[in-house]
């Protein structure tokens, strides 16, 4: 976003006050003390046209939203009036006076007008009520009364004409039915400070709110949703970020060209510059001290070669050929223009992450001034912002506080994909000093975080791209075969082609005789009979009757071969069943369904791992091994393996058939160094892991095994045999050995880790202590890209879109994932465009990790919440529709059914 300024407007009294008024094609100001000016954007040399008609002093102006005639209202103590730009230019060229019409008479002074959808009334409000006129003659329709102090703003719903949101300086807002003549909604006291500014999203129905202390929020105004808060940005604390950060870039900068650094032993006092830095903070102190108050806000919309979209939600259907909801999701996000006192941020109006910024301090380029000055503008008290009809250029006009003037700037709208995104030192709310010809305006874009050469042109979960010809993915675990093993039937075991069949003799080394043949070292054993058998003879014969076997009739109905997951369907809300997972209390770290759908496996705090049968009708069977709290379980691919990681340091593969584990891994390199009792030989170089297992998984089709220690995580290659040797049993014919690792290395610990094993993929996505997100390409062996500061504190949990084996989604929907932290909201993020792209609150997430994860058909997320309620958000909404309650702990869990439409809910507790 570029600006630029394009001229200066003087006024016979000061504007900070005033409700100015701009369309996009006309500006209003107050001309003279009683008169109107009226200038056209495309040339602002041309006169305005000047109309005259109040006896004081004009306090606000307006137009009009869709009528074809321009309309413009402007009220004053005396009169409110409707003029015509058209009559106005007409009778103006004709040497004849003006007239408007009068709507209103002697109503006081008017601090606000707003028009409704089709401009047939205009909401003038005065003092602690809200007048509603009609727009074609004088007559008043309707009189609001409620608030308790003065009412500051007041706008109509753009999809219901009826009804009116108005705000006052009691810090209440409240939601009117004109029709109707009722309160539909009055808040409480939501912020110390009183409210400034009001708009409504003209693409779906929320209100935003713009507070004196630089806060806003986000409200719901959808019926039966309870006009709840859905987001909330401090746009003073960012503000502070951005000079901040901006101060110290140039510091550093001006310290580079004095010279060597000084380094000093002294105490700060003592120090030669103390002066010059005491200075420097005090110029800094008031550089940040030029105040955040919300003045203004504005919603842009994509404009075509056609024009301007119509600013009306699509109801697309989901996942069509054409129409996807992946697409409505990814489409270009609609911009939220916020004016402050001493500054303009844009911001994504779907995650409200900053986009673009400009101080009003800096000098901004005029557009009539050729030469190398600048324009500076002082603080803002009052400013309207409205957009170009043919064109995404915005309009921000802006009333001096201390100055008789009006500066009018121009705006460039930013690209969909123009995201502030930050080295490692810094965050996503902290913006570099860039400047671009147009003004201060911070943009970074993705080649700063990674070098092009290094970074593929596209990151994509399902990669066409073959394997490298070193690549990692091909290594193949293969055993030593003896002559007795090549007659025996083979099959595919740990992703690779490898014997079922192979003795434990074929381990060892060459010339040891095999311990596993019968002890005679014959196939067949002879009776140890005395003598030769009688010949049997037959006693009797019972005497049967001989019934004719009749043919059984097929059935005319079959059943489906191929079952599907029902994408239609609609969230779950009705609670089913409910089950103990154990005697006593304990914590359900994770819960996941196998791909099939008929197991249910859950990580437990007691050292156990429980694994229930599908649909849940009684206790399940446990797998116990471990010696500390099972923090993680994965299924594999073909459902007969289980995997967990532990905090003992261990992790385990598991069957289902079997009560011990079939494989541990507890050292870092292999499994290979076993004595005679069936442990690890010592090795210094095979050392065992240093910290706790987080997280473990099976990956690429059930052919590796991925595990993380501390800030690495492990790729390893195996082989798993269930038979026991009768004599030994001890000894395991179970194989892995690591193939690679990949460190985080701005990161002490791995907190969230993901990767597909449903399919074919390269990515592995890890989120480190450092509030970063890495993805790690496995088939060429390196990270490919880093995503810095994505949250307020570290992410505990990463949930891709996996879907499952009874349904299927467009490529691009695989490339969507979702990550969480404490203290923050949820995020939806796109992998190829490396941006999040919606946000999700409404829960509490302040302590526990809560989990969530995506619904088979990608249209719902569910997550737990520490308020004892489950969570089910519609992903195209960016809004919860249910809550599920009845809980007695936090639900730290959920899991969707992978066939049929059901939510898993783990409480912290030991129930389901």
């Amino acid at each position: 976003m570029a600006v630029t300024h394009e001229c200066t407007l003087r006024t016979s009294l000061p504007p900070s006050h005033i409700q100015l008024a701009c369309d996009g094609e006309f500006l209003a100001l107050p001309y003279g003390r009683t008169s109107i000016g009226i200038w056209n954007l495309q040339d602002l040399t041309i006169k305005p046209l000047e109309v005259e008609g109040h006896k004081r002093a004009v306090s606000a102006l307006r137009f009009c939203q869709l009528s074809r005639a321009t309309l413009l209202c402007s009220a004053a103590e005396d009169y409110v009036i409707v003029w015509t730009v058209e009559k106005v230019r007409a009778a103006l060229n004709t040497g004849q006076q003006p007239r408007g019409q009068i709507i209103g008479q002697n109503l006081g002074h008017v601090q606000y007008l707003a028009f409704c959808p089709d401009d047939s009334l205009v909401a003038a409000c005065v003092e602690k009520e809200v007048f509603i006129l009609d727009s074609k003659e004088e007559r008043l329709d309707t009189c609001l009364e409620g608030h308790n102090g003065q009412v500051t703003c007041a706008e109509f719903s753009t999809s219901q004409a009826s009804i009116l949101v108005t705000t006052g300086d009691d810090r209440t807002f409240k939601v009117w039915d004109i029709v109707h003549s009722c309160v539909v909604y009055q808040s409480t006291i939501i912020s110390a400070s009183p409210f400034l500014s009001l708009i409504l999203n003209p693409l779906q129905e929320n209100l935003v709110l713009g507070t004196a202390d630089g806060q806003v929020r986000v409200y719901d105004l959808t019926e039966g949703n309870g006009f709840r808060c859905l987001h909330h940005l401090d746009v003073d604390k960012l503000l502070r970020k951005i000079n901040l950060s901006r101060y110290e870039g140039t510091r550093k900068q001006a310290s580079e060209l004095k010279g060597p650094v000084t380094i000093s032993s002294r105490p700060q006092w003592q120090r030669p510059d103390v002066l010059g830095t005491t200075e420097e903070n005090t110029a800094m102190e008031d550089e940040l001290e030029v105040g955040s108050s919300i003045l203004g806000m504005f919603y842009t919309s994509k404009v075509t070669s056609q024009g301007r979209v119509t600013p009306i939600p699509r109801k697309l259907s989901f996942l069509q050929q054409d129409d996807s909801l992946v697409r409505v999701a990814l489409e270009a996000a609609p911009m939220l223009v916020i004016a402050t006192t001493g500054a303009i941020l844009q911001v994504n109006a779907r995650t409200l992450e900053p986009c673009g910024y400009i101080n009003l301090q800096d000098p901004i380029v005029s557009h009539s001034m050729l030469q190398d000055t600048a324009k500076r503008i002082s603080l803002a008290g009052s400013v309207a912002l409205a957009q170009d009809p043919d064109s995404d250029k915005v309009w921000c006009i802006v009333g001096s506080i201390f100055e008789q003037e009006v500066n009018i700037l121009s705006l460039s709208s930013p690209t969909q994909d123009m995201k502030l995104t930050l080295t490692r030192s810094g965050s996503v709310e902290q913006l570099s000093s860039q400047q671009l010809a147009g003004g201060d305006m911070m943009t970074l874009s993705d080649s700063q975080t990674q070098d092009a050469s290094v970074r593929p042109p596209c990151l994509s979960v399902l990669s066409s791209a073959p394997l490298e010809l070193n690549s990692p993915l091909k290594s193949e675990l293969l055993l030593k075969t003896t002559a007795s093993d090549v007659g025996l039937k083979k099959r595919k075991v740990g992703g690779s082609r490898l014997r079922a069949a192979q003795s434990m003799g074929s381990l060892s080394r060459t010339g040891q005789i095999a311990d596993d043949l019968p002890l005679t070292l014959h196939q067949t054993v002879k009776s140890s009979g005395y003598s030769d058998q009688d010949t049997k003879r037959t006693l009797f014969q019972p005497l049967l009757k001989s019934h004719s076997l009749k043919e059984k009739k097929l059935p005319t109905k079959s059943r489906p071969v191929i079952r599907e997951y029902p994408t239609d369907s609609e969230p779950p809300t009705v609670l089913s069943s409910k089950v103990d997972v154990a005697d006593r209390p304990t914590a359900i770290n994770i819960a996941v369904f196998s791909e099939d759908g008929r197991h249910l496996a859950c990580a437990l705090a007691n050292t156990s791992a429980q694994v229930f049968k599908m649909p849940l009708t009684g206790r399940g069977y446990s797998f116990s091994g471990h010696k500390g709290s099972v923090t993680s379980a994965h299924w594999s691919h073909d459902n007969a393996w289980l995997v967990t990681a532990s905090d003992d340091r261990t992790s385990s593969v598991w069957s289902l058939g079997l009560p011990d584990p079939v494989m541990t891994l507890a050292t870092a390199r292999h499994n290979f160094g076993s004595n005679k009792d069936g442990g690890l030989k010592p090795d210094k170089e095979n050392k065992a892991y240093t910290k706790p297992v987080k997280f473990a998984q099976f990956y690429y089709v059930d052919k590796f095994l991925l595990l993380t220690c501390g800030n690495i995580f492990y790729l390893y290659k195996f082989h798993l045999d269930t038979r026991k040797s009768d004599i030994k049993r001890y000894l395991s014919n179970n194989r892995y050995k690591v193939v690679s690792t990949f460190e985080m290395v701005q990161s002490q610990q791995i907190t969230a880790f993901s990767a597909v094993n449903s399919f074919h993929s390269y990515l592995a996505l890890c989120a480190g202590s450092d509030k970063s997100l890495e993805v790690f390409d496995l088939n060429v062996g390196r990270s490919v890209l880093t995503l810095p500061s994505i949250h307020t504190r570290s992410v505990h949990t990463i949930c891709q879109n996996e879907g499952s084996p009874y349904v299927s989604h467009p490529s691009s929907a695989y490339d969507l994932f979702l990550t969480s932290a404490a203290s923050d909201c949820i995020k939806l993020w796109d992998l190829r465009s490396n941006r999040c792209v919606r946000k999700f609150e409404g829960h509490t997430n302040r302590t526990y990790p809560c989990g969530l994860a995506f619904s088979p058909c990608a249209r719902f997320i569910a997550t737990g919440s520490e308020d004892r309620s489950a969570y089910i958000f519609d992903i195209r909404a960016g809004t919860y529709l249910h809550k599920l309650t009845g809980h007695t702990d936090t639900v730290t869990d959920v899991a969707f059914h992978p066939l049929l439409p059901q939510v898993t809910l783990i409480p912290s507790t030991c129930c389901l």
